[in-house]
């Protein structure tokens, strides 16, 4: 669930730092098809980089160092063992619970509205005089103002009759140039990452491109500019612009008119263009060094798609704590090497080639023979959490594999410093070793 959030705010990082540069050195230019192909590469950029850092990474690449089998320091173990011991705090609701549950929650609402806009529209014109025209329908409808979606542009029925034909050139334009395809992505765009408040302006600047785009169109039929400048006053009277289609009403005419009158841009000023390459070398960079410590270093395992709950299963396929031969914390000698040894696990009778199973999602660390452990598996969780599972008889995975809760990872059995069949199994959570009757369901 972490893993959620924090890929979310990466994501609303990256997409800022790109959209920041956009207003500051790319916004004023005339390069409009361009700036157009940069404000819809954004998306896709913003939502791929976050991945370069590693943010879910094979847990299996973690070295996992296998000690001598249950030599542990009385002492030391002891001391631990008081701290562990104590009565665990309830966590299952927290503030990344509430946050995600309040971030999908805004996200239904937007979705599900963008989706009411769309039928909405469908449901208008089934409704609606359908003019077959050219390339597009003209859908004469109970609308307040003339807009286009896809190839359909719709019209006022009491305009029907008078209507502008700059105007209808204009909504065709942006049909032949596919726009409503960039708005519907930014709308979806929007629904996932509402929480950013620089989406709103990103909103007006596509449009705006979008309009300078259809504006360049018209004038170059032959229109005189002041005669369309006039006549794009005259439309200005709207209330409650639709983002999902609404183009020719958009408040954006100052914009509209210093872009029209405007030189074109020196070629010279398509080197600016070139800021944005060191820009995403930098950040991937960053993220790459940033998953680089984050695994290594801080141990903090992330797997796509897994839950962050403990490993809570019994570890043996139709198994219960009767079955349990030694518990955590026991101290005895063991019949081989004759040490006294504090038990960091617990032990569970089973017949040789009795299903094992993981207790939780993961990945496998390890899955070798390993000394007096015999075959051993080692499983990283979330949340800093391991799982061991000695003296197998066999394995029904490979190292790297990611693992589900209750997958088959392998078979009991007596290899090792084992007097019988049985499965040894410890968790631990941040190298430290913890009893795993805390968590057993």
């Amino acid at each position: 669930m972490n893993n959620i959030i924090l890929y979310l705010i990466q994501v609303a990082t990256v997409f800022s730092v790109f959209y920041l540069l956009y207003i500051m050195f790319l916004n004023k230019l005339t390069f409009h098809n361009v700036n157009r192909l940069v404000l819809l590469l954004l998306l896709p950029v913003s939502v791929s980089i976050p991945f370069s850092n590693n943010l879910f990474p094979s847990i299996g690449s973690k070295i996992i160092k296998v000690p001598l089998f249950e030599q542990v320091n009385l002492d030391t173990f002891n001391k631990q063992l008081q701290v562990i011991e104590q009565p665990l705090i309830d966590s299952s609701f927290n503030y990344s619970t509430l946050s995600i549950t309040l971030y999908w929650l805004v996200f239904s609402v937007l979705f599900i509205r963008l989706l009411a806009r769309v039928w909405h529209l469908y449901v208008l014109r089934s409704h609606s005089r359908i003019i077959q025209k050219n390339g597009y329908e003209l859908i004469v409808s109970k609308v307040p103002e003339i807009f286009s979606y896809f190839n359909w542009v719709f019209i006022p029925e009491d305009k029907i009759e008078h209507y502008d034909k700059q105007i209808i050139e204009h909504e065709k334009a942006h049909i032949q140039l596919k726009h409503s395809w960039d708005v519907l992505l930014t709308e979806v765009y929007i629904a996932f990452f509402w929480f950013n408040p620089l989406l709103c302006f990103y909103r007006r600047s596509l449009k705006a491109v979008h309009e300078f785009q259809a504006d360049k169109g018209v004038l170059q039929n032959g229109v005189k500019t002041s005669q369309y400048l006039q006549l794009l006053v005259q439309s200005l009277e709207i209330s409650n612009p639709n983002n999902l289609y609404n183009y020719f009403n958009e408040p954006i005419l100052k914009k509209r008119i210093t872009m029209m009158t405007k030189p074109k841009s020196n070629g010279l000023a398509k080197l600016k263009y070139m800021l944005l390459s060191p820009v995403c070398v930098f950040l991937i960079t960053a993220f790459i060094a940033s998953g680089i410590e984050t695994v290594e270093n801080l141990n903090i395992i992330k797997v796509p798609g897994f839950s962050s709950t403990p490993p809570t299963l019994f570890p043996i396929q139709n198994a219960s704590k009767n079955d349990i031969t030694s518990f955590f914390g026991e101290k005895s000698k063991r019949p081989k090497t004759k040490t006294s040894v504090a038990h960091t696990g617990i032990d569970i009778r089973a017949k040789i080639g009795t299903l094992v199973i993981a207790t939780a999602d993961g990945t496998i660390a390890k899955a070798s023979m390993e000394g007096d452990w015999g075959n051993l598996i080692v499983m990283t969780h979330t949340d800093g959490y391991e799982t061991w599972y000695a003296h197998l008889n066999g394995f029904n995975v490979s190292e790297k594999q990611a693992v589900e809760k209750g997958d088959i990872i392998g078979y009991v059995g007596n290899t090792g410093l084992s007097t019988g069949s049985h499965l040894h199994y410890e968790v631990k959570q941040n190298g430290t070793q913890l009893n795993p009757m805390d968590f057993i369901e």
